[in-house]
């Protein structure tokens, strides 16, 4: 196996991205890292005591659920580089999942029992965490409003300039893939590349693949 950072796997998640090295430091001394399942194997499954948030660190997975016939219902993939499970660190859920292996598979995890005594044990942790929670629901407003009152164009050009104060360059790269951030401001990937060449188009900014540069008139 290559070599593996803790604290880089963690900082993947959104939820821990923003934190100080330190805080991710403390997460990082509970979670598990690597734990290698063979093809085919089960991962997690309800009742196994293993409720918490996975990394996928190399292979991939799916998550599926099962009706009381046994029936079998696919929720989704999961792949390398992806995580699922990160509301199960605050909440147990109504109803578990299964998480099987599709191929061999090495997983990271946090169990939401070492988590909620890790918050009791560091308020500092908790305040970050709240801070988190916070600029998010701050964004998600924001993109609520964009969609809700901007057309197309002037909805990507306000997400670009948004990007472009937060990281304090007029050139940055697109933190999301364009199929995502198509998604996250409510448009379609077509749409999204026609107000590219647009917004290029104007001189208002200059596009090298995901790498976007704000011009300054």
């Amino acid at each position: 196996m290559k070599k593996h950072s803790a604290v880089a796997c963690i900082s993947r998640a959104d939820l821990f991205s923003s934190l100080s090295p330190d805080a991710l430091k403390k997460i990082a001394a509970i979670s598990t890292h690597q734990e290698y399942f063979p093809r085919n194997t089960i991962i997690r499954q309800p009742g196994n005591g293993k409720e918490g948030m996975i990394f996928m660190d190399e292979g991939s997975a799916k998550i599926y659920s099962l009706n009381e016939d046994g029936k079998e219902t696919v929720l989704g993939v999961i792949n390398k580089g992806d995580y699922a499970g990160q509301q199960s660190l605050f909440k147990e859920p109504n109803h578990e999942n299964y998480i099987q292996a599709l191929q061999d598979t090495y997983v990271c995890s946090i169990n939401r029992d070492d988590f909620q005594n890790l918050l009791k044990k560091t308020p500092d942790l908790v305040i970050n965490l709240l801070n988190t929670f916070g600029e998010k629901l701050v964004a998600a407003e924001t993109n609520s409003i964009r969609r809700n009152s901007m057309n197309a164009k002037d909805r990507l050009m306000d997400y670009l300039v948004e990007q472009s104060q937060k990281l304090g360059s007029a050139r940055f790269s697109l933190p999301l893939k364009k199929k995502d951030l198509a998604s996250y401001l409510g448009t379609s990937p077509e749409t999204l590349s026609r107000q590219l060449k647009l917004l290029e188009k104007e001189n208002k900014i200059r596009v090298n693949r995901r790498e976007i540069t704000i011009v300054k008139n």
